[in-house]
C-alpha cells in the first residue's frame, strides 16, 4: 500500500478513540485515547473514530470534520485489512487543555508497508480529549 498525502487523517483520527477514566492524568488519558483509536481504525469503524474528532478539526490536506467521514469510508473500503503500529515519539502539554504529540504510524502489509510521522494536536472539550489537528511531518 502506498501512503498518499491524504492518508494522514486516517491515522490521526485513529489515534482519538478512548474511554478515559475520571481520575487519570491528562497524559494517561491521551495515551489511552491513542491506543484505543488505533484499535478502532484497525476495526475500520469510521463512526467510532469520528466520535473523537473536534467539531472544528482541520489539517494541511484540507480535510475537516465534514469531509473526513467520506475520506475514512473510502480508505476503509480500499483497505479491507488494516494493521497499524503506533509509536508516540513525544507528548507535551503546553497549556491546560491542549496536548501536542509526534506520532509514528506504520502499516503492516506484505506487499507495501508504509511509515508516516504526524504532528497531532489534541484539545480537551467537556472533560474529554478530542483531536483538533493532524499534519504529516514527512514529505
Amino acid at each position: 500500500m502506498k501512503f498518499s498525502s491524504n492518508a494522514s487523517p486516517i491515522f490521526i483520527v485513529a489515534i482519538l478513540l478512548a474511554a478515559c477514566g475520571a481520575k487519570s492524568t491528562d497524559e494517561e488519558q491521551v495515551r489511552a485515547l491513542i491506543a484505543s483509536v488505533e484499535t478502532a481504525a484497525e476495526a475500520r469503524d469510521a463512526s467510532d473514530v469520528l466520535e473523537h474528532v473536534a467539531d472544528d478539526y482541520s489539517d494541511s490536506s484540507g480535510l475537516d470534520k465534514h469531509t473526513l467521514p467520506n475520506f475514512l469510508r473510502g480508505y476503509f473500503l480500499s483497505h479491507p485489512r488494516l494493521e497499524l503500529l503506533v509509536d508516540i515519539e513525544s507528548l507535551e502539554f503546553p497549556v491546560d487543555g491542549l496536548a501536542r504529540a509526534v506520532v509514528s504510524i506504520a502499516t503492516v502489509e506484505l506487499g507495501d508497508p508504509g511509515m508516516r510521522r504526524l504532528k497531532v494536536e489534541f484539545r480537551r472539550e467537556g472533560g474529554q480529549w478530542r483531536v483538533a489537528r493532524a499534519d504529516r511531518l514527512d514529505p
